[in-house]
């Protein structure tokens, strides 16, 4: 798959959002995009996960990248100057994913929810030219925001790799990944877990938000935007049933994204004057 059509194909939202950023910044987003989705496709790999990442890593860490996609983020890892410890973390978080997932408590799930997202949050934030402390923060925040959006969303999908994210201090009985696929699990009380981790997200949304005055005028409402977008899911999976729920993955229709869109475009421009404050 070319590097540009990663975001398009995996990452809607965010490609529905990019849209309004300056082709050259979104054309280096695609490709960050394509390099945190490359590697997090060969761990989500059932056989030989663990080699292929090591490869991967030690491919990106030779000085000459053989892997299109390692090729290309050095190039934006240069240009913005991205600190090698962002990239480091990420990889860390990916390769705990090669074993096996154990997540005790709040703290641990926020704190793999970093490595995993808020990583890519803060190397975003060198792509638009914004690397205040400050700003770090928050963007780091909305990873971690967006990560619990998708481990919220996917519960299913997660259990057939054999993975767990749900903390464990959350769950009332052990349940495995072997139970939630054969549906021998109580689902009222699993979807109201998951329904604390969406309620958990939203307040690194707000941070993540806030934190949108430290970036450059063109950017702040496609983030916003993003944002909004990745919130919505969570909230659309919030105000479903549990039956539904575990019925299919929940994603934003075409109409949706729409209504989003334009609630987005009125409460930041029109309600919050564009974030100027």
């Amino acid at each position: 798959m070319k590097i540009e059509n990663y975001i398009r194909f995996y990452g809607k939202s965010f490609y529905w959002a990019g849209k309004f950023l300056e082709k050259e910044v979104f054309e280096d987003c695609s490709t960050l995009y394509a390099f945190c989705r490359v590697i997090d496709n060969l761990v989500d790999k059932k056989s030989n996960s663990k080699t292929n990442v090591k490869k991967f890593i030690k491919d990106y860490q030779s000085q000459n990248s053989k892997i299109q996609v390692n090729k290309e983020f050095k190039k934006i890892e240069t240009k913005y100057q991205i600190p090698k410890k962002y990239i480091n973390d990420l990889f860390y978080g990916i390769n705990l994913d090669t074993k096996t997932v154990k997540i005790k408590s709040t703290k641990e799930i926020i704190k793999y929810s970093y490595y995993v997202a808020g990583t890519v949050g803060a190397m975003m934030s060198y792509i638009f030219q914004t690397s205040k402390p400050q700003a770090i923060k928050h963007a780091i925040n909305l990873g971690i925001a967006m990560q619990l959006t998708n481990i919220s969303r996917d519960v299913l999908k997660d259990a057939y790799l054999n993975r767990i994210y749900l903390p464990k201090n959350m769950l009332n009985e052990e349940i495995t990944a072997k139970d939630i696929i054969k549906k021998k699990f109580n689902k009222k009380h699993l979807f109201l877990v998951i329904k604390k981790i969406i309620f958990l997200s939203e307040k690194y949304y707000d941070s993540g938000n806030i934190g949108i005055k430290y970036l450059p005028k063109k950017v702040k409402f496609p983030i916003f935007l993003a944002s909004s977008l990745y919130r919505g899911i969570g909230k659309k999976i919030f105000s479903s049933s549990y039956n539904r729920y575990f019925l299919d993955r929940t994603y934003l229709n075409f109409m949706e994204k729409i209504i989003i869109t334009f609630k987005s475009f009125y409460f930041f421009f029109i309600v919050n004057n564009g974030y100027k404050n």
